[in-house]
């Protein structure tokens, strides 16, 4: 006498595979929010690493070159005869800067001399230079009291807002070297009188145009406490 087996019996039912695919949603839904932010402030901290680290080579190669950073040729920002501040002949100021003292020392995929995206008239912004790289990031040059580099770590992507994407380093001359940057440095990330962890974090919690110190401070991570969602 044979004996049928029930090759199916032990199977799942089509009930026991929803409920299944329901709590691996489910576990989805609650840690893929973390594991994507995770992702972006490693990616974040990395690219503000890497640009750190190209831009301190480049500024050394050069000063083999042309001597100290903290002795660079480089004017005070410039106004019209109105006492504001003039657009263009900033920008020349900052072209000329470029040119001779990072460019033969950068790896950098192009320039753009006057970028259409930046309109505030008011700050000179819309005559700043943008330097990009090969994987999309970019700075903008200001010339202030010193040089600054707005570095985005996304380029166009938004929001482009300080502390969340854009991050500022400054080279200075040598007479605002010690206020801006503190100590014996000339090329910084910008954060004046920053000299402790504290100090960092309140001020970028104040403004995030501070917060690349802060940054810097915490091994280039973005820290549990960090003020800014990115």
């Amino acid at each position: 006498m044979f004996k049928f087996i029930n090759k199916l019996s032990n199977a799942f039912t089509l009930s026991e595979v929803l409920i299944t695919l329901g709590v691996i949603g489910i576990i989805a839904a609650l840690t893929l929010p973390t594991l994507i932010s995770h992702y972006k402030t490693k990616e974040a901290g990395s690219r503000l690493k890497k640009f750190y680290s190209a831009m301190s080579q480049a500024i050394l190669l050069s000063e083999n070159d042309n001597g100290p950073s903290s002795e660079w040729l480089k004017t005070y920002y410039v106004t019209d005869g109105e006492g504001n501040y003039d657009g263009q002949a900033n920008r020349n100021l900052e072209l000329d800067y470029f040119n001779t003292y990072l460019k033969p020392y950068l790896k950098y995929l192009k320039l753009d001399e006057n970028p259409d995206d930046i309109q505030d008239e008011t700050t000179g912004q819309a005559k700043s230079i943008r330097i990009h790289f090969a994987d999309g990031s970019y700075f903008n040059m200001y010339n202030g009291a010193c040089m600054d580099l707005d570095f985005d770590i996304n380029g166009l992507k938004q929001p482009n807002k300080a502390g969340v994407d854009v991050f500022k380093f400054i080279i200075c001359p040598k007479s605002h070297a010690l206020t801006e940057c503190g100590g014996n440095k000339n090329w910084c990330s910008y954060c004046p009188l920053c000299d402790t962890r504290e100090a960092a974090y309140n001020r970028c919690k104040t403004n995030g145009v501070f917060c690349a110190r802060l940054i810097m401070m915490d091994n280039w991570e973005f820290s549990k406490d960090y003020p800014f969602k990115l």
